[in-house]
């Protein structure tokens, strides 16, 4: 049985956790209330925000691929906000997806207030100082800078974006990830 099937069977008919702690194949996952917990004392990974930005992005099965008989289990949840991630520290996998209002708006917040620690802040800028916020089809992403360079220039094809020119062909740049400081100027 797959991790959705399972989580299927646990739902609220609003929430489907498929992964939320650091558990073994088929144990139970840890409901929101100690993801919360968890978002208080750790800090997430950096590394993870070039996927999503932290974001609640929506869930995309890609129905088309699996067949009909398997995409109608699928179907309920499809654009429902997904949640994913993992700390710097401490193991703690998370991928939640969710269609419950205020389950979204508590882990926005939380996630929100991780992002502000220094210690994230510190790690995120040691991963993506030179980085720059693009907005999607697929909502908001990272983007380093040679693809930022693409996406200024135009130069988004298939060829040189196999895997997500989907994505990047709508891509629009945000801007810089880290607002650089002005270097002081001497007198």
């Amino acid at each position: 049985m797959s991790i959705f099937d399972q989580a299927l069977t646990r739902t609220d008919g609003k929430t489907l956790i498929l992964t939320n702690g650091s558990k073994w194949a088929g144990d139970t996952p840890d409901d929101i209330q100690v993801l919360l917990e968890v978002l208080a004392k750790n800090v997430l990974d950096p590394s993870f925000e070039q996927y999503h930005c932290y974001e609640p992005v929506p869930f995309d099965p890609l129905l088309k691929e699996r067949g009909e008989e398997s995409a109608r289990k699928y179907l309920p949840w499809v654009g429902a906000a997904t949640f994913s991630g993992n700390f710097l520290t401490v193991s703690h996998v998370f991928h939640i997806i969710t269609q419950d209002q205020q389950v979204i708006e508590t882990l926005q917040e939380a996630i929100r207030r991780n992002l502000e620690k220094p210690e994230y802040q510190r790690h995120a800028y040691e991963l993506y100082a030179d980085w720059y916020y693009a907005e999607t089809a697929h909502g908001k992403r990272l983007v380093s800078p040679t693809q930022a360079e693409d996406i200024r220039s135009g130069n988004i094809s298939r060829l040189r974006y196999p895997r997500n020119f989907e994505e990047m062909k709508s891509a629009k740049l945000i801007g810089p990830r880290f607002v650089k400081q002005p270097e002081k100027q001497c007198a």
